[in-house]
């Protein structure tokens, strides 16, 4: 009798789980076919802009081991630091967006992952292909740090942001808030 009023008070209660309940081997989406990808680098350009940092666009797609294992490699140690600090990071289908790539210059019959890396203006600085980076059954740190290193955007002068800032101020009758900081 309770196990009847159990079922009828909870029908669902015989359900399976749903896949990400089930703790299946089913790896987390990465990039968003349905995603408007022009919108998000839009979007990353405004905030690299803002941050004086550069955009890394990774193209690429679930089904693509070799995305997915490159995207494992830029979420561990020192690229993880690199991205979080220097660039905006934004995963995009290529599948879904091959014209949008194309207006990028991604060459994607080179292959996938691909990397562009825009300024805080979205003008392209660099277009890679991901297969030089590839060592044994994924990819080696080194030379992709040494790839967003190359592309990082210039510190800003701070003396000269100053006496800007000190011209403006004056000129608008206002005052000037220092902030200092650090990205760590």
């Amino acid at each position: 009798m309770r196990i009847a009023l159990l079922f009828a008070l909870f029908p669902g209660a015989l359900a399976p789980l749903p896949a990400a309940q089930q703790g299946g081997d089913e790896p987390a989406p990465i990039y968003d076919e349905t995603a408007d990808a022009a919108a998000l680098i839009q979007d990353a350009v405004a905030r690299a802009a803002h941050a004086n940092k550069r955009v890394l666009i990774v193209w690429g797609g679930d089904w693509c081991v070799w995305c997915r294992r490159l995207h494992h490699t830029l979420e561990r140690g020192e690229l993880a630091r690199e991205i979080l600090y220097e660039y905006e990071l934004v995963p995009v289908d290529s599948r879904s967006n091959a014209e949008l790539a194309s207006r990028y210059g991604a060459d994607l019959a080179k292959g996938v992952p691909f990397l562009t890396v825009l300024d805080g203006r979205g003008r392209v600085l660099a277009n890679q292909e991901t297969g030089v980076f590839e060592q044994g059954e994924g990819h080696d740190p080194a030379p992709i740090l040494n790839f967003l290193r190359r592309w990082e955007a210039p510190p800003l002068d701070a003396v000269r942001l100053y006496a800007e800032a000190r011209v403006r101020a004056a000129r608008e009758g206002k005052r000037i808030l220092i902030r200092f900081g650090a990205p760590w």
